[in-house]
């Protein structure tokens, strides 16, 4: 967990001054992941993909009660990696096999919303350009739901 914290600080640092400067609420989407997101764990009763699927993540979390679509970042092979997954409680219930999960379980509604506008099947971890609004105001009410245990900045926030 510490190693991925690390890399995300790492990326999120050359945008923290401009951040600092115009008050936007994120940084960079490492920092959103930072700022918003949960831990989230793997067992032995995770259904493990070899790859990084967003658009079976969120079917997954649409099929199965009480779960969630999760985009964030995982570490993989001493590395961050943008991903999605499917999650329940603070437990990976689909996704790739990864040493540590950091994410934000996002609403259906949000996430269709942003899908159908940006034409992509990830919807934080696109990078697309028309995301900028939501590093500069924050999420909106309602596209973050439960899951997960608390992040690397929202202990004593």
């Amino acid at each position: 967990m510490e190693e991925l914290t690390a890399a995300l600080t790492v990326l999120e640092a050359p945008f923290r001054t401009l951040v600092d400067d115009s008050e936007w609420a994120h940084a960079s989407m490492e920092g959103m992941v930072l700022d918003v997101g949960t831990w989230w764990t793997a067992d032995a009763g995770t259904r493990l993909s070899p790859q990084v699927t967003f658009s079976v993540a969120f079917s997954e979390a649409a099929r199965l009660q009480g779960a969630v679509y999760v985009e964030g970042y995982l570490w993989l092979d001493g590395r961050p990696v943008a991903a999605a997954w499917c999650g329940k409680n603070d437990q990976v219930v689909y996704g790739p096999r990864a040493e540590a999960y950091l994410g934000i379980p996002l609403s259906p509604h949000f996430c269709r919303r942003i899908q159908q506008r940006n034409g992509t099947a990830a919807v934080l971890m696109s990078k697309h350009p028309k995301l900028l609004p939501l590093l500069r105001d924050g999420l909106p009410r309602g596209a973050v739901l439960p899951g997960g245990r608390p992040g690397p900045r929202s202990v004593g926030a």
